[in-house]
């Protein structure tokens, strides 16, 4: 598994967890919009549509105000519900004033507020539902264009079954409660309007207890809090020299990679796993690198998430990778960041070296999308690059290997 640019990126952090509110009138104005909506239920109270993985990242096509179009949506529990900009110019969504929103590596950005007359997957929906308007340029930053995010504030009248494996996603306004079989797991989920009812769990490694929101939107298994790291069991450690990640608020820099000895997510036990921590987070995440190991379905009225074991999940204990991470700006691609140690780095690849070509094709000719495949695929050993570096341009291959297998144990 590869590790890689995020929210915006293909790393999304929670989007917009609303933790310090500030806005013309109150923050009642704030509540109001974000808890508004009410259900509207298709024939049979059900449906199921297919998603494209994009990455890690949900990709659904939805309507908007009950006619026209079908518009590209991520579909992500760590979110509140978006839209583009300039979606919301063409359709002439008012604004209704503003709000300072962070995410979790705790970066602050001041967000518009809206309310969409209609979103609907299928024959399933939410009538007046609030929603923020973001401008991430999310398109040059990570290569695929979207409308905006369907987030927790939509979810929250559904239960929600995310199948990874068959790339299905089920909306259900069942409301009878779930119960697990033998070898599933099921869960207790807190939700609370100021973290845009993000499903939160309660979670364990070591001897440190915290709270995770479950985010769909985050390629690795776990992001947790430097301050928790001391009550855990770590058997590794890798630093990240360079920008490893980047998000609507900020980049994900003085990064580390750690591999714990256990987690636990509720009543489940799991063994080894892999987290990335970095200076200011104050979340604890749960992303793509467990969720997919699953059939999650999460019923937000019940407050329950049920976890059913599904072959062809990620790894969790340990990353395949060159150690590289990627960014794009207008003069092209470039290196953002290099896990240390790490082929990428015994190379001697480092931050802002300009990617000229990769396995022999213009760097520029990949959608970023592609280029983000070819990190994270497992199936891919290897990439062959052409960089341009301070000293003059080279030729190179960069084989993947497991990151924790050079890692030093951690100094006492």
């Amino acid at each position: 598994m590869e590790t890689g640019l995020k929210k915006i990126g293909f790393f999304l952090v929670v989007f917009c967890a609303l933790l310090s509110l500030t806005i013309p009138g109150s923050t009642n104005n704030v509540y109001s919009v974000l808890s508004s909506g009410a259900p509207q239920v298709g024939a049979g109270g059900s449906v199921t549509v297919p998603f494209e993985l994009v990455g890690h990242l949900i990709i659904v096509k939805a309507s908007l105000n009950g006619s026209g179009p079908q518009y590209t949506f991520v579909l992500d529990t760590g979110s509140v519900t978006a839209v583009n900009k300039r979606l919301a110019d063409r359709l002439g969504l008012a604004r209704q004033g503003t709000c300072n929103a962070r995410g979790a590596d705790g970066a602050g950005s001041q967000v518009c507020l809206t309310t969409l007359q209609s979103l609907a997957l299928g024959g399933m929906g939410v009538q007046n539902i609030g929603a923020v308007v973001f401008d991430p340029h999310f398109k040059e930053r990570a290569g695929i264009s979207v409308d905006g995010f369907i987030g927790s504030n939509f979810l929250r009248f559904f239960t929600v079954r995310i199948d990874y494996r068959r790339k299905l996603l089920t909306l259900s306004s069942a409301t009878a409660p779930m119960a697990s079989v033998p070898g599933e797991t099921l869960v207790n989920i807190g939700l609370d309007w100021k973290n845009a009812y993000v499903p939160q769990v309660s979670a364990t490694s070591g001897d440190a207890s915290f709270t995770a929101s479950v985010d769909t939107g985050l390629n690795d298994p776990l992001s947790i809090p430097a301050a928790y790291l001391d009550k855990t069991n770590m058997d590794g450690q890798i630093e990240g020299n360079g920008a490893m990640a980047s998000g609507n608020f900020g980049n994900m820099d003085k990064a580390r990679m750690v591999r714990l000895s256990n987690l636990g997510i509720g009543p489940l036990r799991i063994g080894k796993v892999v987290a990335t921590t970095q200076s200011g987070q104050t979340f604890a995440l749960i992303g793509y690198g467990i969720l997919s190991n699953y059939t999650v379905t999460i019923d937000y009225p019940a407050h329950q998430m049920l976890l059913a074991p599904a072959p062809g999940g990620r790894r969790m204990n340990n990353f395949f990778s060159t150690g590289l991470t990627i960014g794009r700006d207008y003069a092209g691609t470039y290196v953002a960041g290099v896990w240390m140690p790490s082929p990428a780095q015994s190379l001697g690849l480092a931050p802002g070296d300009r990617i000229i070509a990769v396995d022999g094709r213009p760097a520029g000719s990949y959608p970023l999308a592609s280029l983000q495949k070819l990190l994270f695929d497992d199936s891919v050993p290897g990439i062959k690059l052409s960089v341009q570096e301070p000293a003059g341009a080279k030729k190179l291959t960069i084989e993947k290997r497991c990151l924790f297998q050079e890692a030093q144990p951690r100094s006492s």
